[in-house]
């Protein structure tokens, strides 16, 4: 079990150590706190909406950011160490290939982990300087952000085993489309008598093997203060639960490609 830890933490922190060279990773993040701190600037309904409003289009950009960030790390990760032959370096220690897959896929979300608690940390410092609120329960939608990211990058890794960086963007970003939509796009397309049996049928497919992404996107509800919908304990475990178990899947299928790559 020692083994098994210490293989992990040396393989995610060398994702750590590969972001923390990467301009990219810097440039997001300063791109997103610039982003974040001009959100007073933008028109508003109502100068009594102004800061459900802020809080609001600031987490918003926070979900770009993450998306950004998962995706692209997650993309380049493998294909990168494979293209410049690295990758034997670290299997030959001996450490598994699932153990190599794990360990990067861990150290992305701790890349994204401390990404978005930079980016919480600048929102609060945005709402209170700018309006004298302390709103920690923006916390709730950083950990849903959160949870779609490391969802998101357990697809792009999956995907990169076999795939180039550029074709695991579009992939993912595909998916992340199709599975915001699915709830309504699907659904209407699956139950409409008026559409081929064919097409029905991989709506339905699709309506049932994807998650449901719009779930993760509680962003509105918690800027505007949880009046209609409160996020409780419950609701967070039941989203940890749902992207726990998809990545998880995701996970599996990407060790086991890895494990039957010729390398």
């Amino acid at each position: 079990m020692k083994r098994f830890a210490s293989d992990l933490l040396t393989v995610a922190w060398g994702v750590v150590q590969d972001a923390l060279h990467r301009k990219v990773f810097y440039a997001v993040l300063a791109f997103t706190a610039i982003l974040i701190l001009l959100v007073p600037m933008l028109p508003s309904a109502e100068v009594g909406v102004q800061l459900d409003l802020a809080r609001e289009a600031a987490l918003g950009l926070v979900s770009i950011m993450a998306f950004v960030l998962a995706v692209i790390l997650a993309s380049t990760i493998l294909p990168g160490e494979m293209g410049k032959r690295t990758i034997y370096n670290a299997l030959s220690r001996p450490v598994s290939r699932k153990r190599y897959f794990l360990g990067k896929y861990l150290g992305i979300l701790a890349v994204l982990a401390a990404s978005l608690l930079v980016a919480y940390g600048v929102v609060l410092a945005l709402v209170g300087v700018k309006f004298g609120v302390f709103s920690p329960g923006l916390a709730k939608a950083l950990l849903a952000i959160f949870l779609e990211g490391a969802l998101l990058a357990a697809v792009a890794m999956l995907a990169s085993v076999h795939l180039s960086p550029v074709v695991c963007v579009l992939l993912t970003g595909l998916f992340y489309v199709v599975c915001h939509v699915k709830g309504d796009f699907l659904y209407r397309t699956m139950t409409d008598p008026g559409h081929p049996a064919v097409l029905r049928g991989l709506a339905g497919l699709f309506y049932y093997l994807l998650p449901n992404l719009e779930r993760l996107n509680i962003n509105e509800t918690v800027a505007h203060g949880e009046r209609v919908f409160r996020v409780g304990a419950p609701e967070l475990l039941l989203l940890l639960g749902l992207a726990a178990a998809f990545a998880a899947v995701f996970l599996s299928l990407g060790a086991f490609l890895l494990e039957r790559k010729d390398l």
